[in-house]
C-alpha cells in the first residue's frame, strides 16, 4: 500500500472537502429529500470523470452509486447523506443551516464530503487498485421506519461486492483518532407502542370511570425490573419510555393512554425476548386494573456486527497511514446505524474517527442544536477509507 501518495493525495483534496462540506451543511435535506445534496454528489463525481453511476433509489432521485473499477474484490463505502429535525442551529456560523427545522447535526454532510475526496483518490490510484470500490451515498439513515439501507439492499447494491466499509465521525472523542469495536459494536435499536384503554369519566367520581393513566403509571414502573430482575447479570438492555399521551382537561379521566418507547441491546437473544416480556407485564397489570392493552413491536435496527478480520485490517491501515496509537478499540456503543443490515448481508467494519474531546468547539452531542463537524479530520477519513479498502482488496485477492 502506498502510505505516502494516499496521504498526499487525500491532504490535496482537504481545501475542497471542507468547500463541500460546507455547502452541504447550508442546505441540509431530510431522509428521503436529499435531491439538492444529490445533485452535488454527482456533480463533484462527474468532475472527476466518474461516470459508472446510479442515482435514485425508493422510487425518488434521491441516493447514488458510483463503481470505479470493475475488477473484484469489490469493496463498498458507505456515506449517510440526510439530516435532521433540528429546531433550530445554535452556532454562529456563516454556513449555517439555511433551511428551518433541518440541520446537519450528526456530522452526515462530512461522510458525504469525505466519501467524495476518497472518490478523488481511488480516481487518481485507479491503474493500481487491486480490486475496485463501489461508493455508497446514502440517504435516510435517520429515518427509523424507512432506513435507507434497506432499500438500497434491496435494490442490488450489494451485488458483486465482497466487503463493506462505513464510518462516522465523533464528537467529544481525540481528534483523528480512530475508534472501533470488534464484534457487536452498536446496540440494535427498536421502537415499541402500548394502548391502554379503560372507561372515562369525570375527575371528582373515579369510582365510576378506570383509569387508564394510573395503569400506565404501574406499567412503566413494572417494566424496568425486565433488565433488573429478569435478565441474567451482564446481559444488557435499555428499555426506555419515550412518550405518554393520556387525557386532553384536568378534570377528565379519559377512556385511553398511549405510551411509546424505545428497546435497546447487542444480544439478539435478548432482543427477540423483550416484545414478549413487555406483552406479558402490561396485560397483567392491565387485568388487575381493569384496563385492556394492545402492544406492537416496530423492529428497526439489529446491532452492527464488526467482522474481526476486518477490523484487524482496519488497524494495519491505521497503523501504516497514521503510526501506531491511532486506532483503538473501544466499548459498545448504545447509539444504532442502519449499517447493521449491510453488515448482516457482507462481512463489514464500521469504525468512528474523533473530530474533539469535551471542552473543545467539537465536543458538543451529536444530535444537539450545538453540534460542530471539525473539518480538519476530512482528509483522516478519506485517507482511512482508501487505506483500509485496498488492505481488504489485498486480503481477498
Amino acid at each position: 500500500m502506498n502510505t505516502e501518495k494516499i496521504l498526499a493525495l487525500a491532504a490535496a483534496q482537504e481545501e475542497h472537502m471542507t468547500a463541500v462540506r460546507r455547502e452541504l451543511h447550508k442546505h441540509p435535506e431530510m431522509g428521503w429529500h436529499e435531491e439538492r445534496t444529490t445533485d452535488v454528489i454527482e456533480r463533484e463525481l462527474r468532475a472527476m470523470g466518474l461516470t459508472n453511476i446510479r442515482r435514485g433509489f425508493r422510487g425518488t432521485n434521491c441516493g447514488l452509486i458510483c463503481d470505479i473499477g470493475e475488477a473484484r474484490p469489490r469493496i463498498a463505502i458507505r456515506a449517510d447523506i440526510d439530516a435532521l429535525a433540528v429546531a433550530f442551529e445554535d452556532n454562529d456560523l456563516e454556513f449555517k443551516s439555511e433551511v428551518p427545522g433541518v440541520m446537519h447535526a450528526c456530522g452526515h454532510d462530512a461522510h458525504a464530503a469525505s466519501l467524495l475526496g476518497a472518490a478523488a483518490v481511488f480516481a487518481a490510484m485507479k491503474d493500481e487498485l487491486p480490486g475496485s470500490v463501489r461508493l455508497m451515498f446514502q440517504p435516510s439513515e435517520e429515518q427509523a421506519t424507512t432506513p435507507g439501507a434497506k432499500a438500497f439492499i434491496a435494490e442490488g447494491a450489494l451485488d458483486g461486492v465482497d466487503a463493506v466499509i462505513g464510518y462516522h465521525v465523533r464528537a467529544g472523542a481525540p481528534e483523528g483518532r480512530i475508534l472501533y469495536t470488534p464484534g457487536p459494536a452498536t446496540t440494535s435499536g427498536d421502537i415499541w407502542e402500548l394502548d391502554i384503554t379503560g372507561k372515562g369519566g369525570h375527575g371528582s367520581r373515579p369510582h365510576e370511570a378506570v383509569d387508564p393513566t394510573v395503569c400506565a403509571a404501574q406499567i412503566i414502573g413494572a417494566l424496568q425490573t425486565i433488565v433488573s430482575r429478569e435478565l441474567p447479570p451482564g446481559k444488557f438492555a435499555v428499555i426506555s419510555i419515550g412518550t405518554l399521551k393520556s387525557g386532553s382537561a384536568v378534570n377528565v379521566i379519559p377512556e385511553k393512554c398511549e405510551i411509546t418507547g424505545n428497546i435497546r441491546t447487542t444480544d439478539p437473544a435478548v432482543r427477540d425476548s423483550l416484545p414478549e416480556r413487555i406483552t406479558r407485564i402490561a396485560k397483567g397489570i392491565g387485568e388487575a386494573m381493569r384496563c385492556t392493552t394492545e402492544f406492537r413491536f416496530i423492529p428497526v435496527y439489529p446491532s452492527i456486527i464488526n467482522d474481526p478480520a476486518m477490523g484487524k485490517l482496519l488497524e494495519a491501515a491505521g497503523e501504516e497511514l497514521f503510526g501506531t496509537g491511532r486506532v483503538e478499540q473501544v466499548p459498545i456503543s448504545n447509539g444504532s446505524d442502519d449499517f447493521n443490515f449491510y453488515s448482516t448481508e457482507r462481512p463489514s467494519i464500521y469504525f468512528n474517527v474523533g473530530m474533539g474531546e469535551p471542552g473543545t468547539p467539537y465536543g458538543a452531542p451529536h444530535h444537539s442544536p450545538q453540534f460542530r463537524t471539525n473539518d480538519a479530520i476530512l482528509k483522516t477519513c478519506a485517507a482511512t477509507v482508501v487505506g483500509t479498502a485496498i488492505k481488504m482488496m489485498e486480503a481477498k485477492k
